[in-house]
């Protein structure tokens, strides 16, 4: 690589995704900051406030206000197209990053080119300030992963897949992108929930790699104030089922097929006993005696 304005340029950036004015944030930048190799830093948010950019300023970092407020997809979307390095991470602002993180990465996508994403272990970070690494749930993920403990790169779509059939088992702060393949990485803004799941099943389907890094390089706090963690509402039909089935096509039916097949059930009961009642003449209690059988009607 060549120099830039008299400095080298670095391979890995952060896009640290503020919102609101968290507390954590300072602490985010920091172990960006600390990272054992130099990367770039910036904060992208939808929520500019003096606060934000007070701290943006304070560790001489730029801050990019998207006017925009039409979600955290959007919101994740416009952080991921200031990342000017070919390999980065949208850093939630209440995790932390621990100092080798940054050169684990990039020497993992440097050995497979063909990298889409790498992702790492990760652990908790709790309001008394420990971290835990031995949770059920932890656990849990970890055994989703288990071909990719097996072999940490991926390239089918079929392995690629196992480790998010039966759940999300990549924790989305723990992921950085090979921006030089995904040349304009977005994510799907008709979801509130579960956009990270959605985005990892596409890049399944997306010829390329996944490489997984089995180091706990990362903590992803749980705590009352967060604001990036927090559970979300459930806005549209797309959070319930949580994401569309990939492998079935989209199915159009003509007004006349439906009206054929409505034509081919059965008469229901209440309708069976009002006719009953105007044809025969019959009282409506023995019209709904009659009606509750098929057979006797």
């Amino acid at each position: 690589m060549s120099p830039v304005d008299g400095k080298m340029p670095h391979d890995f950036t952060f896009a640290i995704c503020a919102y609101k004015d968290s507390p954590y944030l300072e602490e985010a930048v920091l172990s960006a900051k600390k990272q054992s190799v130099p990367v770039d830093i910036f904060i992208a948010t939808s929520t500019p406030s003096d606060y934000i950019r007070n701290i943006a300023q304070k560790y001489d970092i730029p801050c990019y206000e998207n006017p925009k407020k039409e979600g955290i997809a959007a919101d994740w979307s416009f952080a991921a197209s200031h990342i000017k390095t070919p390999y980065g991470a949208i850093m939630h602002q209440d995790d932390v990053y621990f100092p080798e993180y940054a050169e684990r990465v990039v020497a993992g996508m440097k050995k497979s080119p063909e990298t889409l994403i790498a992702f790492t272990d990760y652990c908790d970070l709790m309001s008394d300030g420990k971290y835990h690494k031995h949770r059920m749930y932890l656990y849990i993920k970890r055994m989703l992963l288990w071909a990719f403990y097996l072999k940490k790169v991926h390239r089918s779509r079929f392995w690629k897949r196992s480790a998010l059939i039966l759940g999300n088992a990549i924790c989305c702060p723990a992921v950085s992108y090979n921006m030089e393949k995904l040349k304009e990485l977005t994510f799907d803004t008709s979801y509130s929930v579960n956009l990270d799941w959605a985005k990892w099943l596409s890049l399944a389907d997306t010829p390329g790699a996944f490489v997984f890094i089995p180091s706990v390089l990362m903590a992803h706090r749980i705590a009352d104030s967060m604001e990036t963690a927090s559970m979300r509402s459930k806005e549209n039909a797309h959070d319930y089922r949580y994401f569309p089935e990939p492998d079935l096509v989209p199915v159009a039916l003509s007004e006349e097929q439906v009206e054929e097949w409505k034509s081919l059930l059965p008469e229901k009961p209440e309708v069976r006993r009002a006719r009953m009642i105007e044809e025969y003449g019959i009282a409506e209690y023995d019209a709904g005696v009659l009606s509750q059988h098929k057979a006797n009607a």
